[in-house]
């Protein structure tokens, strides 16, 4: 979605400043869906196939139960603009206080592994980093600093089960039509809601991440659109996103796969921590 895009530019924003110093019905509540997964159980898989011939919001509804169980997946995000780099990796949104992320990025020119869980976020990975770090392979940036903050949000903008709840409950939804998408055929739907809407059901983010996300987003238009593709499971399989000022030809893809498969996403060792001091080696 856009909101990928958002967390992607305001971290990079935060590493070129680091270089210059020396870096309901408005808004769902991620944790509701996470609940109702829990009471419906064995009606998920109902849901799911009454889905796709029900009204948008069922469906995205639905949706968002069948992602919820799933809990866990790989992640590809693009973006048509250089500034906002892409990633791939693997997502956990099981806990939606602390959604975790682990994907691999080009970050103003550099290519480094970014690991968010939590409020915890991880720069590095590789042995380019052990080299820049004195063999150690990760730095650790915390959530109180903007480059920290910026991917605590972006791990809470890649969750799903967020996206497709807020969608629902707030979006002006429509039916696009029946799609392919890498040779999977899909339901595409859409939402169009406003920005404020979708901040204020991040409800995991702090007053301050809140505050953020909003201005930036606004910054491609106070309207959101929301496209949704859903596949014969009611699985989401890709999403973009873009605002009116900006349009289309600016949209973030998110893409889902194997769902329920991807590796658990842990915290490096800490003898593999280098210097916080040294994070900009890695820019450098």
């Amino acid at each position: 979605m856009r909101a990928v895009r958002l967390a992607a530019t305001v971290a990079t924003a935060a590493v070129l400043l680091a270089g210059a110093t020396a870096c309901g019905s408005k808004g769902g509540d991620t944790k509701s869906a996470a609940d109702s997964t829990g009471a419906t159980g064995g009606k998920d898989a109902a849901a799911a196939a009454a889905g796709l011939a029900a009204d948008p919001k069922a469906a995205l509804a639905a949706s968002a139960l069948v992602m919820q169980k799933a809990g866990n997946g790989k992640v590809a995000m693009t973006s048509p603009d250089a500034s906002s780099p892409g990633g791939s990796g693997s997502a956990d949104w099981k806990d939606p206080g602390k959604v975790s992320v682990d994907v691999s990025s080009d970050m103003d020119g550099k290519k480094l592994r970014i690991r968010a869980i939590g409020a915890d976020t991880y720069i590095g990975g590789d042995d380019a980093t052990a080299a820049a770090l004195q063999g150690k392979h990760w730095v650790k940036v915390p959530a109180t600093e903007e480059m920290g903050s910026a991917f605590v949000v972006m791990g809470q903008m890649v969750n799903p089960v967020s996206q497709l709840t807020i969608a629902a409950a707030s979006g002006k939804l429509s039916k696009v039509g029946q799609e392919a998408v890498d040779g999977v055929q899909t339901t595409h739907l859409r939402a169009v809601e406003d920005t404020a809407t979708l901040v204020a059901g991040m409800t995991s983010l702090t007053a301050e991440q809140r505050q953020s996300v909003q201005k930036t987003l606004e910054q491609d238009g106070k309207t959101l659109t929301i496209d949704f593709w859903l596949n014969d499971k009611q699985e989401l399989v890709k999403y973009q996103e873009y605002g009116d000022t900006n349009g289309q030809s600016k949209a973030v893809t998110v893409k889902y796969s194997d769902l329920g498969k991807a590796e658990k996403i842990e915290a490096p060792a800490a003898g593999d921590l280098g210097a916080q001091a040294d994070l900009l080696k890695l820019f450098g």
